[in-house]
């Protein structure tokens, strides 16, 4: 039992069919309903690999669930050890009041308790607030699993509950960072773009032949290119390592906005803060022109990417302009 202000909250562990967690979890699928046009996936599930219902109460008013499944049978696409967050949902008018991090917490403990090594749960790309809490958590993008694999209106992520040993990586680069403002076609910057082209091929294979419709490296660069305002070299001992772009908004998007294109950092210069020097940089440029939001789109096969967005004050969106439907996307915003 916590005290917050006035208010009494308390978290317990209670039943699938308590009523309170019914009447929750119904009004949970009508606002699915009401934001997807049809129920979500999954809708009728039962209670039978459920191993924990967590039930928060403020002032003895049911506000808050969410539910832990064991999902060893469900899936076999997901590893041993692995548990599924399900029916995550706080009351409306009881939002941003942190009732859901409690909810998400207690989960944790629960699946930590059960000898979990990691939790996996599906979001939609309609609901950027649940995507916020879960990034914040530390929940990370992952490939769709199970039932939701190819589905456009879902996000799935995951946490591991346990040490992950981290990726080897080679000595930081001790060298100095220079930025230098230049022009879209010049050959340092084509040439940092046409390596990201690359390694977009490489993990995003599926979208090679909408790049190949589109002429290529050249033909897709030239389009991205108009519109683009600034662009920003990131320089190491005087070799270029980084790349961003700003660029106006285009047909559709908020009034007042603009956009971050092609932030890359080539891989032997990663951990030096080439990512964050460039945006903070890019940044103060829009501020300059006069933008008050940035948006940005990046891919659920960059986790990297995800965790700077999130760790340099962007949050998510629902998809805008021409990554509405895509299935790939994260779409964030940052007020200026």
């Amino acid at each position: 039992m916590t005290a917050a202000g006035e208010r009494t909250v308390t978290v317990d562990v209670v039943a699938w069919d308590h009523p309170d967690v019914v009447r929750l979890r119904d009004a949970q699928q009508a606002e699915l309903r009401d934001r997807y046009g049809e129920d979500d996936i999954g809708h009728d599930m039962t209670g039978e690999d459920i191993v924990g219902v967590v039930l928060l109460r403020v002032d003895g008013e049911p506000v808050a669930t969410g539910a832990l499944r064991d999902v060893d049978a469900a899936y076999d696409d997901l590893a041993p050890g692995t548990g599924e967050v399900k029916r995550m949902y706080v009351v409306p008018g009881h939002r941003g009041r942190g009732y859901s991090r409690l909810v998400l917490t207690e989960l944790e403990r629960i699946a930590t308790a059960q000898d979990w090594r990691c939790l996996v749960l599906e979001s939609g790309p309609l609901q950027p607030e649940a995507i916020g809490l879960y990034l914040r958590a530390g929940y990370l993008p992952i490939e769709n699993y199970g039932e939701y694999a190819g589905v456009v209106d879902s996000r799935c992520f995951a946490k591991w509950l346990v040490p992950v040993p981290e990726v080897e990586r080679g000595p930081r680069y001790a060298g100095r960072v220079e930025l230098e403002h230049t022009d879209w076609r010049d050959p340092r910057a084509v040439a940092l773009r046409r390596a990201m082209h690359e390694f977009n091929g490489w993990r995003y294979p599926e979208l090679l032949p909408v790049f190949e419709a589109a002429g290529g490296f050249d033909g897709d660069d030239a389009q991205q290119g108009v519109g683009v305002r600034s662009t920003i070299l990131a320089l190491l001992d005087g070799e270029p390592v980084g790349h961003v772009a700003l660029r106006d908004p285009r047909e559709g998007y908020p009034p007042g906005s603009a956009e971050v294109k092609k932030l890359f950092v080539d891989g032997a210069a990663r951990g030096a803060g080439v990512a964050r020097t460039l945006m903070r940089a890019l940044e103060a440029d829009a501020r300059t022109a006069g933008f008050t939001q940035l948006l940005l789109q990046t891919g659920v096969r960059q986790p990297e990417a995800v965790r700077l967005y999130v760790s340099e004050g962007y949050r998510p969106v629902a998809p805008f302009g021409p990554y509405a439907g895509d299935l790939l996307s994260l779409c964030f915003v940052k007020a200026l």
